[in-house]
């Protein structure tokens, strides 16, 4: 009986995820009729149907940019407010650690950490795999992800952090802690949630090891704010790393990638020493 009901709570902490998905293809359902309508006022309510169809999913992938805005916006209005009705309101429990001056700026070292390694770890990977990374580069050009623009920056930095902690950190990690007393296996689900929530395999294995760090920070604070902050540095030094890498000439790219992939795994495990073991008398549900 306790194990049917983990696999219920389980079930029920993947709602929300799956409450994206179909928020996602709503945005995109919606955008592709919009477009198609617009098709038809522009010729007069005359052409052919696939024509218009065809036109409308052109449309939509010169716009994909701005339906991923619109998409991330509802998403963060939902998850948003189901964060703080459920839980949001709650008193936070005295025996959580209050972050100070200190704790903020080993978070933030701490995000920067995460991306040198997951950084240099795909610069190492494309430079002697590159097939099994060229999908993954060509959607994030798809996406419009790949240079920094105003949109790309909304999208990236403020949207995409401040609703994915609500929906994955804030959420998410509640609903799992009723599977289980212990911290370790909330995060794992809410990390899984993380990685699925991003559709594709190499983006959803780093996303998930990423959420672990994020489940890691919630836990010991039980403060959404700070996963939003660290997820706003390590996706927002994401535009910046490219540009660094690029000064180093060609020839020598091989040893600073593994430089740095070894310098970003000692930063972790030094951030993560300062910061501290999380409470393990702490449950997921509290």
């Amino acid at each position: 009986m306790k194990v049917l009901k983990k696999i219920g709570w389980f079930i029920v902490s993947m709602l929300p995820l799956a409450l994206s998905f179909l928020l996602n293809f709503v945005s995109i359902f919606a955008a592709v009729f919009i477009f198609i309508m617009s098709e038809m006022f522009k010729q007069g309510g005359n052409g052919d149907y696939m024509d218009l169809l065809n036109a409308a999913l052109i449309q939509c992938y010169t716009n994909i940019l701005l339906i991923t805005v619109i998409y991330q916006i509802t998403g963060l209005v939902i998850f948003g407010i189901w964060y703080y009705l459920a839980y949001g309101r709650k008193k936070r429990d005295a025996h959580f650690q209050q972050p100070g001056i200190r704790e903020v700026g080993f978070i933030i070292l701490l995000g920067i950490s995460i991306q040198f390694l997951t950084s240099s770890a795909l610069n190492l990977i494309y430079l002697v795999f590159p097939d099994l990374l060229q999908g993954y580069v060509d959607l994030m050009e798809i996406a419009g992800l790949s240079e920094l623009t105003p949109l790309s920056f909304l999208a990236a930095v403020i949207l995409a952090p401040m609703g994915e902690e609500f929906l994955c950190r804030g959420v998410t990690f509640r609903i799992a802690g009723k599977v289980s007393d212990h911290f370790w296996i909330a995060n794992i689900i809410q990390a899984f949630a993380f990685g699925v929530l991003h559709a594709n395999l190499v983006q959803g294995t780093y996303a998930f090891l990423m959420g672990l760090a994020l489940g890691y920070i919630y836990g010991k604070y039980h403060n959404i704010w700070l996963c939003v902050l660290l997820h706003c540095i390590i996706n927002s030094s994401s535009f910046l790393v490219d540009g660094y890498f690029g000064i180093y000439p060609e020839a020598s790219v091989l040893p600073v990638y593994l430089i740095h992939l070894l310098l970003g795994g000692l930063l972790l495990l030094f951030t993560f020493k300062k910061l501290g073991k999380r409470p393990d008398a702490v449950s997921a549900q509290a």
